[in-house]
This record gives C-alpha cells, sequence and structure tokens, in this order.
C-alpha cells in the first residue's frame, strides 16, 4: 500500500525526498508553489501534489522513485511552452527541469549538449559565439528538449533538416529510474527512436546536436499595398533566390 502524501510536507515520503534531491521540492503549500506550476499557456490551471525542480540526472530518478512509490502520474517540464500545458497535471508529480539549463560547446567538433531545461535563447546564446547553429524554434523561450523529441521546425529547417535530425546524442532517465544513454554507439535504437519518436521514452536530462556553420541571415519585413501584389511578390522571391545564390546557399 502506498504511503499517503501530506501535501504539507510533514509526510515521512515527503521529507525524505527534499533531504535527497539537490533541487527544490515543492508542495502546494509552499511559497513559490504557484509560480512554478503556472506555463505558457495561462489558460491552464493545474494544481499537482508536488513539484520537484530536479538539478541533474540523480534529481530525476529519485523523482520518478517518489512518483512510483505513491502511484502518481508525471508530468515533465523543460521550457513550459507546450500550449496544451502537458508540463503540468492535476494530483500529480512534476519534473521540473528548467533549473538545468546549461550548455556546452564543442567548436572542434562542431556539437553542443544543453541540459534537460534549456531554453533555445540559452542555446543560441552559446553556439552563435562560434558562429555555429542548429536548426531550432522560432520563439527564444521554447524549450530544447520538447521541440527537439516533437521533430523541431524553425527557420534553418531548409538548410539543416529537423530540430531532431541533428539530435546526435542523449542521456536519459527512464521511468525505472535508471539513467542511460543514446549515441550511434550506444543504444543507437533508442537515439533513432528519440529522433521523430517523440519524448515518452523517458526524461531527456542531456541532449548532444550537430552544429553547422551560419555566415549569413536575411531578415525583414515585405509591405506592399495597391494592385499587383503578385507581381511584387514574384520580385521578392526572385531577389531572395539571387541572395542564396550569391551566399552559396542551396
Amino acid at each position: 500500500m502506498s504511503e499517503a502524501i501530506d501535501p504539507a510536507g510533514a509526510g515521512d515520503g515527503l521529507t525524505e525526498l527534499r533531504r535527497t534531491v539537490g533541487g527544490a521540492v515543492l508542495a502546494p503549500t509552499d511559497e513559490g508553489f504557484d509560480a512554478a506550476r503556472r506555463c505558457f499557456n495561462a489558460l491552464v490551471d493545474r494544481r499537482p501534489a508536488v513539484i520537484v525542480r530536479c538539478l541533474d540526472a540523480d534529481d530525476v530518478r529519485r523523482a520518478f522513485d517518489f512518483a512510483r512509490a505513491h502511484a502518481l502520474e508525471v508530468a515533465v517540464r523543460g521550457g513550459g511552452h507546450n500550449p496544451a500545458g502537458h508540463c503540468v497535471c492535476e494530483g500529480g508529480l512534476v519534473i521540473d527541469l528548467s533549473l538545468m539549463r546549461g550548455v556546452g560547446v564543442n567548436g572542434d567538433a562542431r556539437t553542443a549538449g544543453a541540459d534537460g531545461g534549456a531554453t533555445w535563447l540559452d542555446f543560441d546564446a552559446a553556439t552563435q559565439r562560434f558562429g555555429l547553429v542548429t536548426p531550432g524554434g522560432v520563439v527564444g523561450s521554447t524549450g530544447v528538449a520538447g521541440l527537439a523529441l516533437g521533430g523541431g521546425i524553425g527557420h534553418l529547417t531548409a538548410q539543416y533538416g529537423l530540430t531532431c535530425d541533428n539530435l546526435v546524442g542523449a542521456e536519459l532517465v527512464t521511468p525505472h529510474g535508471t539513467v542511460v544513454q543514446a549515441s550511434p554507439d550506444e543504444n543507437p535504437e533508442l537515439l533513432w527512436g528519440l529522433r521523430g519518436g517523440g519524448g515518452n521514452f523517458g526524461v531527456a536530462t542531456r541532449l548532444e546536436f550537430q552544429l553547422h556553420p551560419l555566415r549569413r541571415v536575411l531578415g525583414g519585413l515585405l509591405s506592399y499595398a495597391g494592385t499587383g501584389i503578385g507581381d511584387a511578390l514574384r520580385r521578392c522571391a526572385r531577389c531572395i533566390m539571387r541572395f542564396r545564390l550569391a551566399a552559396g546557399m542551396t
């Protein structure tokens, strides 16, 4: 029989979770709980039983252990940007990765590793110091992991494919609390699944991407009033094509 959860945090199980997790454990009566349960879509108003704000894969593993012991539904929060609000659940446990936002870049290998809570603003700020990019989101607050595990369409997709096409490695915590690595050499079938199979294999605590050089960006606003709009758009398309050819972008 599972131990009942004391929302005030007095239960032995929740006390032990607070003691063993490196990050913060928030119950509904704790300060900061309401802020932590909010997501991008303000229409989503769910109250989980507990939110575990993880700092590493071990914290995620302990959160899974607690959820299994209490038969709790689990939601995973990365950037919290999903419009359906999948990052928060009613009466369950939220594994919150939003404190795990580190991004490391290997400029020589043209790869970058992003923690599970990193956003595209975190990622792009780190990689662009090296003049390197990978296809990402069009909104900086979008989570790297959520977009990558869902496919990932962005401004650079035409040149370099989907975000998941550029995923070359991952660290994953399974629902059974096992930390596994996925790469072309280790658990390659899991990496294959992550590159388009969705995010339900576990919680991705680290994702590694292939990077590409980006020398020039073309952007702007096209505004036209009056007659002959079709002709104006065709001229604009020809200008863009000439620019791409001149820049070596095919």
